[in-house]
């Protein structure tokens, strides 16, 4: 875990903050963060094939369908949509996912994330797929500079397309006081896991934890 001020960067708390592991959907936030730097919100995307396949939390894209990316970005940080992402993805890379995660991975040498590589752009379990709890937490900060970002990651829920109704997984929203984001994250092998940010009088706190052992115990912790 990392505990850090939004403002100066300062550590106020931290354990093994710099081991790589497993992230799980945290990854989607330099998904989106991509995404937005080469997409416009009203482009529409053709769903492919590939991304119909992909599964555990989805919000069931039909191969073929058209859809905004304000729609995509909104159910891949909400609902954290793994078919969205792999959609996002295709559009960006031009329909090969592989170029849209080298991507990632160059964007993540110019943000410094040490600890990062991608290897997928849902976070799903796959070998070589990892980062760090300080390297989640400055992600973290780089995207809440996104107007886009910042206004969609403390919503519980939404309407996209299709007539779809987007529910976060973040459970402290709406139940913490002054928690404004950010994204979580669950798989077997990255345990459950979330990056938090909370607004206080004249600051933003951030909190990462990775690898917590229960939905419950990582809201608790």
């Amino acid at each position: 875990y990392l505990v850090e001020n939004g403002a100066t960067g300062e550590v106020l708390a931290s354990h093994r903050a710099d081991d790589p592991v497993p992230v799980a959907s945290l990854t989607k936030l330099m998904t989106v963060l991509v995404a937005l730097e080469r997409a416009e919100l009203d482009d529409l995307v053709v769903t492919p094939p590939s991304a119909t396949a992909i599964g555990e939390s989805t919000i069931h894209l039909r191969a073929g369908e058209r859809i905004a990316v304000r729609d995509l970005v909104e159910a891949a940080l909400i609902q954290s949509a793994n078919d969205a992402a792999w959609a996002l993805a295709a559009h960006v890379g031009n329909g090969d996912v592989k170029a849209f995660v080298r991507m990632m991975n160059a964007k993540a040498r110019t943000y410094g994330l040490r600890a990062t590589h991608f290897v997928r752009p849902d976070g799903l379990d796959v070998p070589g797929h990892v980062s760090s709890a300080r390297d989640v937490t400055l992600l973290a900060r780089i995207a809440m500079r996104n107007t886009t970002i910042r206004a969609i990651v403390d919503d519980r829920t939404a309407a996209i397309a299709g007539g779809r109704r987007l529910h976060t997984w973040n459970d402290l929203l709406g139940s913490f006081p002054g928690l404004i984001g950010v994204k979580t994250g669950h798989t077997a092998a990255a345990g459950w896991s979330q990056v938090a940010a909370v607004r206080g009088p004249g600051f933003v706190l951030y909190a990462t934890l990775l690898g917590g052992p229960t939905r419950a115990q990582r809201n608790e912790h």
